[in-house]
């Protein structure tokens, strides 16, 4: 099927109507939290862009045709798919330029705005609100697939330095699949993982020992692990520490895992919604309906809170995990066999390792289970899809 032609001058600054009327803007607007009542959003200051997002941002000020219009920002917040955007002077809400998405897709990313994304913004003189002209290049992106054999990636977070991977104690094994899917999908985007051990006073010393002994094995050496209690105070130092001056981490993890609650409990009130927890499977409700950033007191950095996950599929995250289990993929080199599934093949370097004490039976297996199911995916996808 061949491209429709893009039309001259998309995407450059050009001064035209926004993608929805003033009246609707209005309507949406008025259903939205008033600025003025938001609390701990980060200030510009509090959010940096790179040296590339800067001269990506001075490049286009230089095509656009009303540069003196044009201010770099940054996404910290978005109520139904509506942007808040700060910039040097104050922060406003912000909708879409015309043709905006269509020029992406165009490009090859087809993504709007998300959370963390520094942009370009036209601000016109006398207007309240912004419209988002182009999205800068992003440093990192932390996404996930959403869907099934027709599906697509969902940006969760932009420009993220590390991923707080929130798993709660006291209700019974920690889910080591979650953590290891969580931490592909960090190392897929090239973010620091740190798992993160929740509501810790809910069980014994026995208990908890035996279930971070669990969560070390499967994570290895080179990933940190805080474990914490909202009711007694543990651990939230070591948090901050996980969140300096300057960089923006995003706490991830199911409904009921805590995440609200940590979050309120490190910024010193009761900021985010939290919800009962359900006493038949110790689940959560989805508490968290936007997506938004939060500035964490003192010299710590800023934290994007998403809706809990129910899911994480993997779909084209085999970087990711040569990332998360790089001892692996170097051992499976020497395998005789490409194909290798390192359970019974003769001459399998992999298990040579296993056996020798150098690569921990845990880590494999959890590994075998992620490959074959990113195996079975890919397979099942529709033959126009592409990764």
């Amino acid at each position: 099927m061949a491209k429709r032609a893009r039309s001259k001058g998309a995407g450059r600054g050009k001064r035209g109507k926004a993608t929805m009327g003033q009246a609707d803007a209005a309507r949406v607007g008025a259903a939205l939290p008033k600025i003025d009542a938001l609390e701990d959003v980060p200030a510009f200051t509090d959010v940096r862009p790179s040296d590339e997002q800067r001269a990506a941002f001075e490049a286009f000020c230089a095509a656009a045709e009303t540069p003196g219009e044009m201010h770099l920002g940054c996404v910290v917040r978005l109520d139904r798919g509506f942007p808040l955007v700060v910039i040097a002077e104050r922060m406003l809400r912000a909708e879409h330029a015309v043709g905006f998405a269509k020029q992406d897709k165009e490009k090859g990313d087809g993504l709007l705005p998300a959370v963390g994304d520094w942009v370009a913004l036209r601000l016109a003189p006398g207007h309240d609100m912004g419209v988002i002209e182009r999205v800068l290049p992003r440093r990192t992106v932390f996404e996930r697939w959403r869907g099934k054999n027709r599906g697509e990636r969902q940006v969760l977070c932009a420009n993220v330095d590390a991923i707080l991977v929130v798993q709660p104690l006291g209700a019974g094994e920690v889910l080591l699949g979650r953590i290891a899917r969580s931490l592909v999908l960090a190392a897929d985007c090239g973010a620091e993982p740190i798992v993160v051990l929740t509501k810790a006073d809910r069980c014994s010393e026995e208990e908890r020992e035996g279930e971070v002994a669990r969560v070390r094995r499967l994570v290895g050496g080179g990933v940190r692990v805080v474990v914490t209690s909202s009711a007694t105070g543990e651990g939230l130092d070591g948090v901050r520490a996980c969140v300096p001056a300057g960089t923006c981490s995003m706490i991830l993890g199911e409904s009921g895992a805590g995440k609200s609650t940590l979050l309120n409990t490190l910024l010193g009130h009761d900021a985010l919604e939290t919800g009962a927890v359900r006493a038949r499977d110790d689940a959560g409700r989805h508490t968290t309906v936007a997506r938004v950033m939060v500035k964490l007191p003192g010299s710590c950095g800023v934290v994007t809170d998403a809706p809990g996950l129910r899911s994480l599929p993997l779909v084209g995250h085999e970087r990711g995990l040569a990332r998360a289990f790089p001892e692996i993929v170097e051992a499976s080199r020497g395998c005789r066999f490409n194909d290798c599934t390192h359970t019974h093949e003769p001459g399998c370097s992999v298990r040579a390792a296993v056996e020798a004490g150098e690569i921990d039976e845990l880590r494999l297996e959890v590994f075998k289970g992620l490959a074959s199911e990113m195996r079975v995916s890919a397979q099942s996808l529709d033959p126009d899809i592409h990764l």
